[in-house]
């Protein structure tokens, strides 16, 4: 009866988030520009600061946008100054062509002016599109975009594909790199997670795990990628509460944390299956990341198949079943090849195995791959509805 109950409050709270969904964030550039790294700007959107980087590639390819996990500025992805750009996923994805989006939501890093302990998951999602729809109508790009989300970035699949449907862009595919779908309370959080006196959540145990990880990547790469004090002063910082759905599902109000799985499930979004993107995950293989590398494949399949049977298949096969035997044939085996791990990549490494040249380089390399496979199977798999016979 409790489950019962929470899927009757996620539906009313659906509804709700449903109908505010399609409100796209206004962008303005901020006044206080100061404290960035070179390539980087400081946007408002909704009057919420957001860092971006941008470096810009084709026009004609998708914009890659890079969004981090908790705790974490983009910049980890794109580096700096004074680093070697080739350690970081900006510059090898600039390599093939591709125009870079590093997207940071506001944490209590020192690069923001303030804070903002109310930002949610559906915010993050809104910011994200909107950023990005900036940058595509500024330089003039195709409006398609692929978002690899780290981390707890996979919290932001959901949102960031329906406020991007909102914003008029296409968003083609979600990467998960290494990251947790939004699903709440999937993970146990390792230690207290609890409100700093700004009101965001803290959880300093993770910074160990984090220079654990990093130290080990140094050493997988044969030199240190950006000083570990470097990295906490520059990309650390404490997150707004919503953003750990994963792990504690609770939201900001009067000054509080509030344990609220109702509101987290309809910020997440987890259950919106027939309105999610198209999913391909790339994990790394070392034991020190073992959640990722063993569940990633399978915490992402679910949403892998219900995109191809819910969006491209079930439409034509509730107007009729008419299709003959040697396509329903392969038709079957196309879905099975989904969920037969051929959507799925590995590069050697831990949580961070695409930092560093080493990983960074790969990772881009795999990318590509499952680009061209979802793109293959998803066209495959068109064609064979087409041909069920309407009645």
């Amino acid at each position: 009866m409790k489950a019962f109950g929470i899927l009757c409050g996620f539906l009313v709270l659906f509804v709700t988030s449903s109908a505010q969904s399609s409100d796209t964030w206004t962008v303005e550039i901020a006044p206080d520009q100061s404290q960035l790294f070179p390539g980087e700007e400081m946007l408002l959107t909704n009057g919420i600061e957001a860092l971006s980087y941008f470096k810009s590639g084709d026009p004609e390819k998708p914009l890659v946008i890079f969004v981090p996990g908790g705790f974490h500025l983009a910049r980890v992805a794109y580096g700096y100054p004074g680093g070697n750009e080739r350690d970081f996923l900006a510059h090898w994805l600039h390599e093939q062509g591709y125009s870079f989006l590093g997207a940071s939501y506001p944490t209590g890093n020192k690069v923001y002016s303030k804070v903002y302990p109310a930002f949610s998951i559906r915010d993050w999602g809104k910011q994200v599109a909107a950023v990005a729809k900036h940058y595509v109508d500024q330089h003039q790009l195709s409006g398609e975009v692929i978002v690899l989300g780290w981390s707890a970035g996979g919290q932001i699949a959901q949102s960031v594909y329906e406020a991007s449907q909102a914003a008029g862009l296409d968003m083609s595919l979600y990467v998960s790199i290494a990251s947790t779908p939004p699903i709440p309370l999937l993970l146990a959080a390792p230690g207290a997670i609890s409100k700093a006196p700004n009101g965001l959540s803290k959880a300093p145990q993770f910074y160990d795990l984090f220079k654990k990880y990093v130290v080990a990547q140094d050493q997988m790469n044969g030199h240190e990628i950006m000083p570990w004090p470097t990295f906490e002063a520059d990309v650390l910082g404490d997150i707004p509460v919503a953003l750990n759905a994963i792990m504690i599902a609770s939201r900001f109000e009067n000054g509080k944390f509030v344990e609220d799985l109702e509101w987290s499930l309809a910020d997440t979004g987890g259950l919106k299956v027939t309105d999610f993107p198209f999913v391909v995950t790339i994990s790394g293989n070392k034991v020190l990341d073992n959640d990722h590398a063993l569940t990633d494949r399978g915490n992402w399949g679910l949403y892998q198949v219900q995109h191809l049977y819910r969006n491209l298949v079930l439409p034509a096969l509730s107007k009729s079943e008419d299709i003959s035997p040697a396509a329903w044939q392969s038709l079957m085996d196309r879905i099975s090849y989904a969920t037969s791990g051929a959507l799925n990549a590995r590069v050697p490494g831990n949580h961070f195995f695409w930092y560093g040249e080493v990983g960074a380089r790969e990772t881009v390399q795999k990318l590509e791959m499952l680009i061209l496979r979802a793109k293959n199977l998803k066209t495959g798999i068109r064609q064979l509805i087409e041909s069920v016979k309407t009645r």
